[in-house]
């Protein structure tokens, strides 16, 4: 008798077991087929390529020479603020270099009576008062980008401020694509080297049809129409990341549009 009890516990526990289990696979392949139902709205869209920019000097000047000489006397420091046609260094042989323009002494490498070799930078100055940003574009972005979009700026030090400026060229650079952007209301705090988020605007309208940009599949949406489901195709254009405008296709504003839901 006791065995029976015992053999029926068994029975029972497996068969609760196995029962857990099956639920268990069904509310995880309920939890991965589960689809939000979302209306078409309409709205503006901004499409922008992002990048990260270094601040650069509008202008700057190096000394160099060609020919091996000592340093006889150097009239400036590093940080020294130079006005044009100021002396900067003299070397051997009365050879002076003046400042080309009004700027600030950024590097000076060598000291007093040293030996300065071909094509070594001597010293540089900068002009920090006028200044661009660069940026590096990915192949795709660079095809989209031309002189004249408008661009949002920030500097993560500078909490809460937009700065707003301008492409002011794109062009190759060594394997390289780079645009300069031109920004209006840089202080005199952000200086040359300092590193900036750019959104350069390639795409705006204001009353675009806009979708969710994760129900789009291989140009297609998945749609509840009169109760019935489709599947439409649809070509997009504007693209911000969480919006796609949908620019051609048999999309309705009365449509639901299916978004599966990551389990």
């Amino acid at each position: 008798m006791l065995k029976l009890i015992k053999q029926h516990l068994l029975w029972s526990v497996l068969l609760a077991t196995v029962s857990l289990l099956i639920i268990s696979l069904l509310l995880v392949n309920v939890s991965h087929n589960q689809v939000q139902y979302l209306k078409p709205k309409r709205g503006p869209i901004i499409e922008a390529i992002y990048g990260l920019g270094k601040v650069k000097p509008d202008k700057f000047y190096e000394v160099k020479l060609a020919i091996i000489k000592q340093v006889n006397k150097i009239h400036v420091r590093e940080g020294s603020h130079v006005k044009k046609a100021e002396a900067l260094i003299e070397m051997a042989g009365g050879l002076t270099f003046y400042a080309p323009f009004d700027g600030t002494v950024t590097a000076v490498n060598f000291s007093e009576s040293q030996q300065v070799f071909p094509q070594q930078t001597i010293l540089r100055m900068e002009d920090i008062l006028h200044k661009y940003i660069e940026v590096s574009l990915e192949q795709q972005g660079a095809l989209r980008v031309t002189p004249g979009q408008t661009v949002n700026v920030i500097f993560e030090s500078i909490r809460g401020e937009i700065l707003t400026g301008k492409v002011r060229s794109v062009f190759p650079q060594n394997d390289e694509f780079l645009a300069h952007i031109t920004v209006d209301g840089l202080n005199t705090n952000v200086l040359p080297g300092m590193t900036a988020d750019v959104a350069i605007e390639v795409g705006r309208k204001e009353n675009a049809l806009l979708v969710p940009l994760s129900a789009i599949n291989s140009g297609r949406l998945h749609v509840r129409r009169n109760g019935k489901k489709k599947i439409i195709s649809v070509k997009i254009g504007n693209v911000d990341g969480n919006w796609a405008e949908v620019i051609d296709g048999d999309l309705h504003d009365h449509d639901d549009i299916i978004v599966k839901q990551k389990g």
